[in-house]
């Protein structure tokens, strides 16, 4: 080689050694002159492994220099340079030792003598430090200059230097992440932030939000799952303040005008906290700032944030988690016309079911005020339970049993209670630009909890469905986000269930159609019914012990083992309408209030 200076700063020597290698006739002189070599990490050798590329994968080997061998780790991603300019992008799967001459190291007289030594025995120069590279692709520029990728057709020549990655742009290409769009989080690499040469130096996150490749992935739908404590409510704040910009705007494709308008962002809050959202974070610095600012992430108060109360009978809704606006309704019993599902116990036979749906049908057929009281005076009429039972209609049992469950005290609790019916609050809830939080942790009954969530979910998802749902929420873009949604939508057991997870899973079908968005959040994934899992697109996996969750999630192995060992806001994302499935951490701050 015409400069053998080279050859110790790829091979890491100090310079007092030099052997004298002969000259490789080829391309790769002019390779290592062109590069960066005294960064390089190593060089792809054949000393061990032939190169290899085959349709179904490849064997690529690097040696890496003792000097650099303390930052490589599984993950880590690399650049190895072609001689036109084009670069082979790979990530490290898999790290191996190998003796530099064949010695027997097993033996009781060596690990004595190892055990013994002060300081490390290891002599770095006695070891061969192997990287096994996995290609993700080949980056190349087109003719107008734009950078872009291809599968990796082509296999690099042996002594390539193999370089870390200081690119942003070239990142953001090699793993197909848009650059710009809903920001999720910084890129990472076991927990450590990937660092580039460019301004700012980590390598943002985001999920795509325009139509150019279809529609914006939010109406594909997005999962977080991990266990408790490990920062889901903190993460959820962060990225549904992203979509609450004033510059996100997405249009409805059944909509007339075919206007763009701002998301309302619905929430079933169980603990009380994304009301929130309506206040600033005080501890926010202006270094913070600076730094969203120039990543694009959207911070501060969403002014429009209101707090719709159910009104339940021996319950009170504190509200001091913030000031947003307080705003009480009730549900009326007449919602349970077309859902009878709402006041169906978990345990009611289909018999039965059915046997509610034709008391429910003639009650409402009625002239008499369709509240819940009438509705049980009605059932409770020796009258009328002598013309089912007698004629045949219903079973004696099924129509008792029916009784017995819909006069539950919980139901006389909360529908038809003295406050404004919801169905007349429709305008002031689905509004374009709105937060609407339906806190409920004030409840202590779970099933008064659940029939609030239930009421409002069907709410959405009858006006979404139907052709002549209400204009409000037909003609606003809506991003509903559940918390616990495996206790809303898990696997069915039974009849209501599965008429509940039917619709559902028709909505999440519809979703990009309609404009109907959910943001699911669990430390259960594994409870949620397949038929509405199959339709989220979007996974963000934080910390998971639990064998049956983590494989439910669907991920390659690699990345199904680490989801144990994730440490607090370290989250893995599975999104393949959106990027290669990669490891990210989210911002260590809240962009809004959260205690």
């Amino acid at each position: 080689m015409s400069d053998l200076s080279l050859e110790s700063e790829v091979l890491g020597s100090s310079g007092k050694e030099a052997f004298p290698f002969e000259g490789f006739a080829g391309c790769d002189d002019n390779v290592l002159k062109a590069s960066p070599v005294s960064e390089a990490f190593g060089i792809v050798t054949t000393g061990i492994e032939p190169l290899e590329l085959t349709p179904s994968g490849a064997v690529i080997t690097g040696y890496i220099t003792s000097a650099r061998r303390d930052e490589i780790r599984l993950g880590t991603y690399v650049v190895v340079p072609y001689e036109n300019g084009e670069k082979l992008f790979a990530r490290v799967g898999k790290l191996q030792y190998r003796q530099e001459f064949v010695v027997d190291d097993a033996t009781e007289i060596h690990s004595r003598r190892m055990l013994s030594a002060l300081g490390n025995p290891v002599n770095e120069d006695d070891y061969k430090f192997l990287a096994c590279l996995d290609p993700l692709c080949i980056l190349y520029r087109k003719a107008e200059g734009k950078l872009t990728r291809r599968m990796a057709d082509r296999i690099p020549h042996p002594n390539t230097p193999i370089l870390p990655v200081t690119d942003r742009l070239e990142v953001q290409t090699g793993l197909n992440i848009p650059e710009d769009g809903i920001f999720l989080g910084h890129l990472s690499v076991g927990g450590e932030l990937l660092k580039t040469n460019s301004e700012p130096e980590t390598v943002a996150y985001y999920l795509r939000n325009d139509y150019s490749m279809g529609d914006p992935l939010i109406f594909r739908h997005m999962l977080i799952c991990g266990s408790t404590g490990t920062g889901k409510t903190f993460l959820s704040k962060n990225i549904l303040r992203q979509f609450m910009n004033e510059n996100n705007r997405y249009r409805l494709r059944g909509s007339p005008s075919k206007a763009r308008k701002n998301p309302c962002l619905v929430i079933m809050d169980p603990q009380d906290e994304y009301s929130q959202l309506f206040e600033d974070n005080e501890n926010l610095t202006e270094d913070d700032k600076f730094r969203f600012e120039s990543e694009n992430v959207t911070y501060g108060r969403v002014l429009s944030t209101k707090a719709f109360v159910a009104k339940v009978d021996g319950q009170r809704y504190p509200g001091d988690k913030s000031r947003a606006e307080q705003i009480e309704f009730t549900i009326p019993f007449s919602l349970v016309e077309h859902n009878s599902w709402l006041i169906a116990a978990a345990g009611m036979s289909e018999l039965q079911y059915i046997g509610l749906e034709v008391l429910l049908g003639d009650f409402f057929k009625s002239s008499v005020p369709h509240t819940y009281q009438n509705f049980i005076n009605h059932i409770d009429n020796e009258g009328t339970r002598s013309y089912y039972v007698d004629s045949g209609k219903l079973h004696e049992s099924s129509y008792d049993g029916i009784v017995r469950r819909v006069r539950s005290h919980f139901f006389s609790k909360v529908f038809d209670r003295d406050a404004t019916s919801i169905t007349e609050l429709v305008d002031k809830i689905f509004k374009p630009g709105q937060v609407s939080v339906f806190p409920t942790e004030y409840i202590s009954a779970p099933r008064i909890r659940d029939l609030i969530v239930l009421t409002i979910m069907s709410l959405i998802v009858d006006n979404k469905l139907s052709t002549t749902g209400n204009e409000a929420i037909k003609e606003t873009p809506i991003i509903l986000a559940l918390d616990e949604a495996h206790r809303y939508l898990s696997n069915a057991n039974g009849e209501h269930s599965r008429l509940i997870i039917s619709r559902f899973a028709d909505a999440a079908r519809q979703g990009r159609k309609e404009g109907l968005g959910l943001f699911l959040i669990t430390q259960d994934p594994q409870d949620i019914d397949d038929t509405v899992f199959k339709q989220i697109n979007t996974k963000l996996i934080l910390n998971l012990n639990n064998d049956a969750a983590i494989t439910s999630l669907k991920v390659p192995k690699e990345y199904e083992r680490r989801i144990p060992y994730l440490k607090k806001g370290q989250m893995i994302i599975h999104s393949p309408d959106n990027s290669d499935i990669v490891e990210i951490i989210g911002l260590s701050n809240c962009v809004v209030r959260h205690r």
